[in-house]
C-alpha cells in the first residue's frame, strides 16, 4: 500500500474485504510483480520498476485539483513530468482529443498516451438491456427513479445542496418517485460511512437508496429515469448514455474545452428559486448529449477488448478473448417507510388516489398537500422506532400477519387514544376497527398502510369495491363490513 492521498481512509478495509493481499510499499520491490496498474497519478513512481499503466480515475481530464506538492492546483490525472520522462509510464486515454489536451498541459506526455476508450462507458452500454433486472432488485416497481450524484469539493452538489436528496423525497409522492444518492469516494473517505448515514438518516427512513462508492452506482445509473448531478464523472456518463440530466451545481475547477465544460454549458439547471417537483417532472434528454458522447468516448464498444490486449501485449503474452461484463447487481436495498402523511383524492364514485409522503422528511415538504380536512391523516406502522409518531398517528397498522388481528386492533385503540383506526394485516388484505365501530375488512394486494388509508377515506360507507391508485399502479380493493 502506498499512502499518497488524504482520502485513503477505508481503502485497506475495502481491499481486505475483496480478499486482496496487501504489501507494505517499502516491500513492493520484492513482491515479484512485472506490471503496475494504477488509477492514480499520485503515487511513488520512483519506487517502481518495469512498465506502469495509468488509467483515468474518472471521465477524461476535466478537473483541476489541489497539488499535494505545492500550494497551487494541477490537472487531475496528469502524471508527474519525471515519471513521464522515465520511459516506463503509459497513460490510457478515452478520446484522441485528450492526447492534444495533455500535450498542451505538458509536452512530456508526447508518446506516452495510448488510446483505449472507456471500459466503464462500454459496460454501461452493455448493461442497458438489464435495466428491468436492476429495477426489480432495487424494489422500484413502476416508480420513476431519480438518482442524485455528487463529486467532491465545495462546488459540488453535496457541497452546495447537501439536503437535496431529503428535499426530493419530501417533494415527490412516495408511490410515484424513488430516490437514490451516489457520493464521490472522497466524500465517503473524508466523513466516513457512519457520519454520512447519520446525516441522511431521515432520508433513508423515507426510502433513500444510498449507494456505497465501490458497488451499485453503475446499476443504479442504468435503472434511473433522471439523474440530478454536477460536473462529476457520473453526470458525464449519465448524459453520454442518454439519461435526462439536471445540473444542480458546477464547480470552478472545470477545465475549459473539456466535456465537463460542455455539460455545464448545455445541461438544464435545477433552479433554487423554482419549485422542485415541476422541474424534476419536466426533465428530458437533449440533443447535445449525443455530441458529448462523441467528444468523450472513442471505441465505445471495444474499449474492454483494447485494454485487455494492451495488458497482454505489455506482459509479452498473446491476447485472449476479452469478456463482456454487465454492471454488478447492487446490494443496496431501501428501508421500509413506516410512517406517512397521506392525502386521499376521491377521483370518482368508486375511485381513490393516495398521495403519500414519508413522515421522516415531513419538515422538508415544500407545500401542504390538498385533501379534505377530514380525509388527511397520518398512518404509522407499529415497527416505527419514533414513538412520538406512533402516539400522534390517526391510523396505526400492523403489517405482519398473526392469528388474532382484531384483538391487536382493539388493544391498540385502548393504548393510543388519538388513534381513529387500527388495521392489522391478514393473508388477503387487512382488518380494521375504529373506536366506536365493528371490524371492517379490505381485500386487495396493496400494502397494509395503503389499505388502511383506503378504509379511513371510505369511513361511513357501505360495502363497496374501490379502484385504488398508488402512483402508476392501480389495484382493486373490496371493502366489507
Amino acid at each position: 500500500m502506498h499512502h499518497g492521498s488524504e482520502f485513503g481512509d477505508g481503502v485497506e478495509a475495502l481491499l481486505s474485504r475483496a480478499g486482496a493481499r496487501l504489501y507494505p510499499w517499502d516491500k513492493i520491490a520484492s513482491s515479484g510483480y512485472v506490471l503496475t496498474l494504477t488509477a492514480s497519478e499520485n503515487i511513488g513512481f520512483t519506487s517502481l520498476s518495469g512498465p506502469v499503466l495509468v488509467f483515468q480515475h474518472g471521465v477524461g481530464f476535466h478537473k483541476y485539483v489541489p497539488d499535494s506538492e505545492s500550494s497551487g492546483d494541477r490537472l487531475s490525472g496528469l502524471v508527474p513530468e519525471a515519471a513521464l520522462k522515465s520511459g516506463q509510464v503509459r497513460m490510457a486515454i478515452s478520446h484522441p482529443s485528450q492526447e492534444v489536451q495533455l500535450r498542451a498541459a505538458n509536452p512530456a506526455t508526447a508518446g506516452t498516451t495510448v488510446l483505449i476508450g472507456d471500459s466503464q462507458f462500454e459496460q454501461l452500454l452493455d448493461s442497458a438491456g438489464h435495466r428491468g433486472h436492476y429495477r426489480r432488485i432495487l424494489g422500484l416497481g413502476d416508480r420513476r427513479f431519480v438518482l442524485l450524484s455528487s463529486t467532491w469539493k465545495k462546488g459540488s452538489l453535496f457541497g452546495t445542496r447537501p439536503h437535496l436528496p431529503t428535499e426530493t423525497l419530501a417533494a415527490m409522492p412516495h408511490d410515484e418517485t424513488a430516490v437514490g444518492l451516489v457520493l464521490h469516494p472522497n466524500i465517503w473517505s473524508k466523513y466516513g460511512p457512519l457520519q454520512l448515514r447519520a446525516w441522511y438518516d431521515g432520508a433513508r427512513k423515507a426510502g433513500l437508496l444510498l449507494f456505497p462508492p465501490e458497488l451499485g452506482w453503475q446499476a443504479a445509473l442504468i435503472a434511473a429515469d433522471l439523474v440530478v448531478g454536477d460536473h462529476g464523472s457520473v453526470s458525464l456518463l449519465a448524459a453520454a448514455v442518454g439519461k435526462p440530466v439536471l445540473l444542480a451545481a458546477s464547480g470552478d475547477e472545470v477545465v475549459p474545452g473539456t466535456s465537463a465544460e460542455l455539460l455545464c454549458e448545455q445541461a438544464t439547471r435545477l433552479r433554487r428559486d423554482q419549485p422542485l417537483r415541476p422541474q424534476l417532472e419536466a426533465a428530458g434528454s437533449q440533443p447535445w448529449q449525443e455530441l458529448l458522447a462523441e467528444r468523450t468516448f472513442a471505441h465505445a464498444q471495444t474499449a474492454i477488448s483494447r485494454l485487455h490486449a494492451l495488458v497482454y501485449e505489455t506482459l509479452g503474452l498473446s491476447p485472449r478473448p476479452a469478456p463482456q461484463l454487465r454492471a454488478a447487481d447492487p446490494e443496496t436495498r431501501p428501508s421500509p417507510v413506516l410512517a406517512f402523511t397521506t392525502y386521499p383524492d376521491l377521483t370518482g364514485a368508486d375511485a381513490i388516489t393516495l398521495h403519500r409522503f414519508p413522515r421522516a422528511v415531513e419538515q422538508w415538504k415544500p407545500e401542504p398537500g390538498r385533501a379534505p380536512a377530514d380525509l388527511l391523516h397520518t398512518v404509522v406502522d407499529e415497527r416505527e422506532t419514533n414513538v412520538g409518531r406512533i402516539g400522534e398517528a390517526l391510523v396505526l397498522v400492523r403489517s405482519t400477519v398473526d392469528n388474532e388481528p382484531e384483538q391487536w386492533c382493539r388493544a391498540t385503540l385502548r393504548r393510543y387514544p388519538r388513534c381513529e383506526l387500527a388495521a392489522a394485516a391478514t393473508r388477503d388484505g387487512c382488518v380494521a376497527i375504529a373506536p366506536d365501530g365493528e371490524a371492517v375488512t379490505a381485500t386487495g394486494t396493496a400494502d397494509t398502510a395503503a389499505l388502511a388509508s383506503t378504509l379511513y377515506a371510505c369511513r361511513g360507507t357501505t360495502d363497496r369495491t374501490v379502484s385504488l391508485r398508488l402512483g402508476r399502479a392501480v389495484t382493486t380493493v373490496v371493502i366489507r363490513h
